[in-house]
């Protein structure tokens, strides 16, 4: 029988490896174990932030500060949540509260979350750059193509009446 560290672990190694669907049925599976481990929990947290899903992210963050208060990750993540949410009173709350227990766990988790976010914005708007070219092409080789056929019909039609 796997334990829950076993399924933490795995879960874990999914979030490095971007499989985030993977790493909430980890963290579930551990959970199924002990749904009290604030570790699981706090990872929980992390997995449903990174697939975007800030409500379920709140909820598995505010589980495992229950269990934990003192879980400096937890409150780390619930601030950078609601920073993303741009609730800045929420996230400053968090962020002093994790600065409080453990500043330089705290300042390089937020660190952290930051720049991985930051990645996943220049990502998104790279792709969404992309798009944008390829609409441009298309609209190009649209107008060019009718310049064609226009041309091409002003040879069968003339353009006066005698």
């Amino acid at each position: 029988m796997t334990s829950v560290d076993e399924y933490i672990s795995k879960a874990i190694d999914f979030l490095n490896e971007n499989r985030i669907d993977d790493a909430i049925q980890a963290y579930r599976n551990a959970l199924e174990i002990d749904p009290t481990d604030a570790t699981a929990l706090t990872g929980l947290g992390q997995a449903f932030d990174e697939l975007g899903d800030f409500a379920e992210a709140i909820k598995s963050y505010k589980k495992a500060i229950r269990r934990n208060p003192r879980d400096v990750i937890a409150h780390s993540g619930l601030g950078i949540v609601y920073e993303k949410q741009r609730k800045i009173d929420l996230a400053t709350k968090e962020f002093i509260t994790a600065l409080e227990i453990d500043s330089d766990t705290a300042f390089l988790h937020i660190v952290y979350a930051r720049d991985r976010y930051t990645t996943f914005l220049i990502d998104k708007k790279k792709k969404y750059e992309d798009k944008v070219k390829k609409l441009e092409e298309s609209i190009e080789r649209y107008i060019n193509s009718t310049k064609i056929i226009d041309a091409d019909i002003s040879n069968y039609f003339p353009t006066k009446l005698d």
